[in-house]
C-alpha cells in the first residue's frame, strides 16, 4: 500500500493559487471562472481533491461544517479541526502539516506549510486581504500567531488508487 506523501499534499495545494477569496466558498479556480474559498474551503477542498478519509474510511469532507462567521465562535475552530486530524507540538511542525493562527481574538485562520521556493519555510492560504489563495514565505509575523499544528493521520494519507 502506498501513501499520500507531504509533498503531494503541498503540490495539490499549490493548484488552488489564484482562487479568489469567498467566505463559506469550496470552489477551486478552473478555465470556467475564478471560484471562491475561504482558509477552510482551502483545505477541505485538497483533502476533497486527495480523497483524504476519517478512521472509518469515509470521506473527510463529511466532516465539512458551514453557516460559521468570518470570526469563529470561541473554540470552534480549534474544536472542529482537533476531532479530525493529529495536533503536532509547533516545533515539531512539518512540511504539509496544517496550521492555525489567531488573527484577532480566537484562533480563525488555517494555512498550510510548505517550502517556499528558494526561501525557507512557507504557507499557502487564502488571504482574503490579498482577495485570493497565495503562497507566502512563513514570515515572523506568521509565526508570532501561530497558536495549534495539525498532522493528517497516517490511516487517513492512504492512496485510494
Amino acid at each position: 500500500m502506498t501513501y499520500i506523501k507531504p509533498e503531494e499534499i503541498v503540490a495539490q495545494a499549490r493548484t488552488w493559487l489564484g482562487t479568489k477569496y469567498h467566505h463559506q466558498g469550496r470552489l477551486k479556480k478552473s478555465s470556467a471562472g475564478p471560484g471562491g474559498c475561504d482558509c477552510l474551503g482551502l483545505i477541505i477542498g485538497i483533502i476533497d481533491e486527495l480523497g483524504l478519509q476519517d478512521g472509518d474510511g469515509n470521506p473527510l469532507t463529511n466532516a465539512d461544517e458551514f453557516n460559521y462567521s468570518m470570526y469563529p465562535e470561541r473554540g470552534r475552530l480549534v474544536r472542529s479541526i482537533s476531532k479530525h486530524l493529529k495536533a503536532v507540538p509547533i516545533e515539531k511542525m512539518a512540511v504539509g502539516d496544517v496550521l492555525l493562527f489567531k488573527t484577532f481574538k480566537d484562533p480563525q485562520h488555517v494555512g498550510l506549510l510548505t517550502q517556499y521556493p528558494g526561501n525557507g519555510p512557507g504557507i499557502i492560504h487564502c488571504n482574503s486581504s490579498a482577495g485570493q489563495v497565495v503562497e507566502q514565505p512563513f514570515s515572523m509575523t506568521w509565526v508570532k500567531m501561530l497558536t495549534h499544528v495539525y498532522r493528517f493521520k497516517k490511516k487517513q494519507l492512504k492512496s485510494i488508487k
